[in-house]
């Protein structure tokens, strides 16, 4: 009888196993993925990217992939014991610019193998259709796909759109743009703005030699502006451009007819970066020009993973200061740039190149001369009434030919010793612990200073090279092209769009023989599929004179596999590294948000002091939300990594007066209730109303949160940014707060920026102030009745006709439209405003024309030119600018 049994059972089995209802072995599993997409042109164009593959208990499979691009499909395979037809697996699939998707499916037995064929349709995002949806109407309206020739300018990138980041209003705009807008073309600007802005659209067409624009506002898909923004517009033209735009009037006439004379793809990112292209931005990579060819960059030096070529001295007003942050890599977060207003000069600066073999330094302090450029235009062009887009267009000219004649080096001084540059630049023995305040530039010091010898400079010269668009895009193809091969001997195919593998590299930021090399990002793409809407393709900031890297860097789970190499610039080839060459990968498996991680690049690293960047912001935005009037003015007090990432975040601007780095000591920022280093008092944010001049200001202090030991501080970070606390490795949660909140005037707000009084820093002058004050108190009432602007905008005249001319021109081009000499005819009107400076953010110093302290350029006052905030002037002459705050630095 038990052999009978026995003989069942086995008929059983074999019978079980024949119709494949049991397998107690691991059996074949194949499914082809048909994605189709809600835009049908993605068809063919978007390989999607199977993210994930689970089983019915949720757990998760290993599978292999391929893309069929003759099918249009994507076949995946793994094995799976004991499958049957009613097992059901949930496969993740997701694609730039679509929705993630989530599909439960079951396989057929066919016998030797378990399959199923899977015609899945992506919807898309919101923004990603905002992006496609307004370059479409944009398109209509210009027609720049038959001529192939379009500027966009966006805040897509750093503005929020229902909460929600906007790179896929990016990916939509170069979707349907279909390569006439790139990257690598230079042609698509994000304007730096902050998450609470709204987010915008411009596009801008050459016809003939006029500039056409269509304007859309607030992701709305009906533009609030189709006309004229070339340099040659009437008075009545840029009024009517001016009552659409508002605010956002000269950084996209200044951006699109810079773009227009063919000002470079770099330049053009940084002028975007800072809010316009001004004099200021043209004269600080004039600069750098000069420095580099009489005081070249010996060897880089800095802490850790910090290390750069200069320290910058900056007064922040002035728009060359941003410059000097961006193409240098001369980052607040890397102790690089110190500035706070230590001068009534905004145009001044000084670099210190370090020689680490000797220990001695040298001072190199540039300067600008608005008024001598002035003179040099009028003679040279025959003008009279300058108007600032058509002198932004002869300075081009200059900065491509000779870009010292823009400049004045005003002291060169050698043997600066490490006392000196520690008493300028404040002084750091280890990560987070500062003993010495930085003084910024004080030049009574400096000239004091007996010890200090006239340099002789270098005369260097750097030849311009001939690649052309295509020999560099070539470059990214050949990259991309080697990465594919060093893979491939590893046994791993690359696949194009790939959301796993990412590239980093430096493309974009440096020159190759004093040429941008963005080019080189549409060559990756062109093999990769890699973009930064995608979050793939991702540009490491660079000094203009750095290294061309690339590190390949394929994610899977938490392991990273990395492929280096760069530029070798002598033999033009591609040189294969054993290390890799950033420090951006450990973050990327965590999925980091969009603006963090463009934070991160920024700094050109990750490290634990510049996560706290995210959520010391996130907090600002939250507590201390900015209105319709107002804006953004912050000051670090406590410096480190993390002030990159508010630096970018906040949307604040050196160069435009709202970032101020004074760098106290870790002794000043430390309250009772916080520990030292890089906890304590970190810096104060300034809430300014440009309409009354009044504002608040709130000091911010952190605490560190702690981890779980050996969890990774990384993936917890990103984590909180996501609002998700439940990681059982949250020991104890970071703790960012208000230690004093206290309404200011304009008087008030000058103090802070300078650093305090002669007896306070500017923490122990904010706790003096009164907290009890209410605006009342700060906003003086006419007879009783409706209160009175105080001072008109932030750096503003009185009121009447701007104050504060010299040669002819009108300080400051803050809230006026385009416009002549005050003693011009309104037939003489020009297409911008006259050509000033921007106002400082210090009020008490924006319509002031001083000498700078001693020495600074031999007491003569004709060159510094402060911005005048004004009004218009009765019977519809308006004065001189642009509406923008900073334009004309």
């Amino acid at each position: 009888m038990e052999r009978q049994y026995f003989m069942v059972f086995m008929v059983l089995l074999v019978a079980v196993a024949l119709t494949g209802s049991v397998s107690a072995a691991d059996t074949n599993c194949e499914v082809g993925v048909d994605v189709k997409y809600e835009y049908a042109d993605d068809n063919g164009n978007i390989n999607p990217d199977i993210q994930e593959l689970t089983d019915e208990n949720g757990t998760k499979i290993n599978f292999t992939r391929t893309f069929d691009p003759a099918a249009n499909m994507t076949k995946i395979k793994f094995n799976y014991q004991n499958i049957t037809n009613t097992t059901k697996f949930t496969v993740k699939i997701r694609a730039p610019g679509y929705r993630e998707l989530s599909h439960t499916f079951q396989l057929t037995d066919y016998g030797t193998v378990y399959a199923a064929h899977l015609s899945l349709t992506m919807n898309a995002t919101e923004a990603y259709k905002l992006g496609r949806e307004t370059t479409k109407k944009a398109d209509q309206i210009l027609n720049f796909t038959r001529t192939g020739e379009v500027l966009v300018i966006t805040t897509a990138g750093t503005a929020y759109y229902k909460n929600q980041t906007t790179e896929d209003a990016l990916e939509g705009i170069l979707n349907q743009a279909r390569g006439i807008v790139s990257y690598g073309k230079g042609n698509l600007l994000m304007l730096r703005k902050t998450r609470l802005d709204p987010l915008d659209f411009a596009f801008i067409v050459r016809k003939g030699n006029d500039l056409i624009l269509a304007y859309f506002k607030n992701a709305s898909m009906t533009p609030i502006y189709i006309g004229t923004v070339s340099q040659n517009m009437t008075l009545t033209q840029y009024q009517a451009l001016q009552k659409k735009l508002g605010n956002d009037t000269f950084p996209i006439a200044s951006l699109a007819n810079a773009w227009a004379i063919g000002l470079s793809a770099d330049i053009l990112r940084e002028a975007a970066f800072h809010g316009h292209v001004c004099m200021g931005t043209i004269s600080g990579y004039a600069m750098i020009e000069t420095l580099l060819k009489y005081y070249p960059a010996t060897n880089e030096f800095g802490l850790p993973l910090e290390g750069v070529s200069y320290q910058v001295i900056g007064v922040p007003g002035g728009s060359d200061d941003d410059v000097f942050i961006y193409a240098m890599d001369a980052t607040p977060g890397k102790r690089a740039y110190v500035g706070f207003n230590t001068t009534e000069d905004t145009n001044i600066v000084g670099f210190i190149r370090w020689n680490s073999k000797t220990k001695k330094g040298t001072l190199i302090i540039m300067a600008y001369n608005l008024q001598d450029l002035i003179s040099k235009y009028k003679q040279e062009t025959g003008e009279t009434a300058v108007s600032e887009l058509k002198f932004n267009a002869w300075a081009v000219k200059k900065l491509t030919t000779s870009p010292e004649t823009l400049v004045k080096i005003l002291y060169a001084f050698d043997n600066l010793t490490q006392d000196q540059v520690n008493y300028l630049m404040g002084y750091e023995p280890t990560k987070g612990n500062t003993t010495i305040a930085a003084a910024g530039l004080d030049l009574n010091y400096i000239l004091n200073q007996t010890n200090l010898i006239n340099a002789t400079p270098s005369n260097s010269s750097y030849s311009t090279g001939n690649l052309t668009y295509g020999d560099l895009k070539n470059i990214g193809r050949l990259a991309a092209e080697k990465a594919v091969e060093l893979f491939q001997a590893m046994g791993i195919n690359l696949e194009r769009d790939d959301y796993q593998l990412f590239v980093l590299t430096s493309a974009g930021y440096v020159r190759l023989n004093n040429q941008e090399t963005s080019p080189i990002w549409d060559g990756i793409y062109d093999i990769l599929g890699s973009r930064l809407s995608r979050k793939t393709l991702l540009p490491v900031h660079a000094p203009l004179w750095g290294q061309l890297k690339f590190d390949f860097c394929l994610i899977n789970g938490t392991q990273k596999i990395i492929k280096s190499m760069y530029y070798n610039i002598t033999s033009g080839t591609l040189v294969v590294q054993n290390s890799s060459n950033y420090r951006i990968e450990e973050v990327l498996p965590y999925d980091p948000p969009f603006d963090v991680l463009m934070g991160w690049l920024f700094h050109n690293h990750v490290c634990g002091g510049s996560s706290p960047g995210y959520l010391i912001a996130d907090y600002i935005f939250n507590t201390y939300p900015k209105g319709e009037n107002e804006k953004y003015i912050y000051v670090t007090t406590l410096d480190n990594c993390k002030d990159d990432i508010l630096f970018m975040l906040l949307g604040v601007s050196a160069g435009q007066g709202t970032y101020a780095n004074q760098r106290l000591t870790s002794d000043e920022t430390t309250l009772e209730t916080t520990g030292g280093g890089m906890n304590g008092m970190v810096g104060y944010i300034i809430i300014w109303d440009e309409k009354t001049n009044t504002g608040r200001v709130a000091v911010i202090t952190w605490q560190s949160p702690r981890f779980a030991s050996g969890s990774n501080s990384y993936e917890e970070y990103i984590r909180l940014y996501k609002h998700d606390y439940s990681s059982p490795n949250l020991v104890s949660a970071p703790v960012v707060s208000t230690a004093a909140e206290r309404l200011i005037n304009k008087e008030e707000l000058g103090i802070l920026l300078a650093g305090g009084t002669g007896s306070m820093n500017a923490l122990q002058y904010i706790f003096s102030i009164p907290s009890n004050r209410t605006l009342e108190d700060l906003i003086p009432v006419n007879n009783g009745g409706t209160p009175v602007n105080n001072g008109g905008t932030q750096g503003g005249s009185t009121g009447g006709v701007p104050s504060g001319s010299a040669g002819g021109i009108s300080g400051g081009h803050s809230g006026y439209s385009p416009g002549v000499d005050t003693a011009a005819s309104p037939a003489e009107v020009g297409a911008a405003s006259s050509v000033s400076e921007e106002p400082a953010s210090t009020p008490s110093k924006a319509y002031e024309v001083k000498n700078a302290t001693s020495g600074a350029s031999g007491g003569d006052s004709s060159w510094y030119v402060y911005g005048i905030v004004g009004v218009l002037v009765a019977a519809g002459l308006v004065a001189f600018g642009f509406l923008r705050g900073g334009a004309g630095k």
